[in-house]
Order: structure tokens, then C-alpha cells, then sequence
């Protein structure tokens, strides 16, 4: 289970470290995916600097009680954050929103 959660937070590290752009009005969507799981980020960068992420976690096993708690780690260049203890909802999925100040994180080099 670790071993999963470890490349889905690889997945979204290399996807994000990938993307580039000085559009800051369109929305991203990053995903990934291994056997068990799948991931969404969508990242929306507003004209005022702050930037907010939606992140979905789906269990794609069948067994949604066997899962237990989650961590995760979710890494950009402007910012990150991580959870400890997330849990699943019936379905098999979390969801979580952060929004913070991207230009805190911005360097000039």
C-alpha cells in the first residue's frame, strides 16, 4: 500500500514539475494511475496570485474497507502540502481543496 502511495506521489511530482506556462487564467488537470489507483489534480491560478488545487484520490481495488488511512504528498514549484490519516469516502474516494498564495513561492531567477 505505501509502495503505491509512494509512486502516486511521484506521478504527480514529475507531472508537475513538467508543466510550465505564463497563462495563469487556464486550469491544469494532472492525472496518474497505477493498478489500484487514480489521481486528479487541478490546479487554477487566478489573476490575483492565488492558486487553488483539487485533488481526488480513487481506490480502484474492490475492496474499499481494506484501504485504511491514507498519506500523501502533493509537490509543486509554487507550493505543496500532504495529508496524514485521509480516508475514503463508500465510494472509494477522497477529495480535498487548498488554496493559497502562489506569487509567495514565485522567484525572479
Amino acid at each position: 500500500m505505501k509502495r503505491i502511495l509512494t509512486a502516486l506521489s511521484l506521478v504527480i511530482i514529475l507531472v508537475l514539475s513538467g508543466c510550465t506556462s505564463n497563462n495563469y487564467s487556464k486550469p491544469f488537470t494532472f492525472t496518474g494511475e497505477s493498478d489500484n489507483w487514480s489521481v486528479e489534480l487541478k490546479v487554477t491560478q487566478g489573476e490575483d496570485d492565488y492558486e487553488k488545487q483539487d485533488l481526488t484520490l480513487q481506490y480502484k481495488g474492490q475492496n474499499v474497507n481494506s484501504v485504511g488511512e491514507i498519506i500523501y504528498t502533493v509537490a509543486t514549484k509554487a507550493s505543496g502540502y500532504s495529508g496524514n490519516g485521509a480516508t475514503l469516502d463508500e465510494n472509494g474516494i477522497y477529495t480535498e481543496t487548498n488554496e493559497n498564495n502562489a506569487s509567495n513561492a514565485k522567484s525572479d531567477g
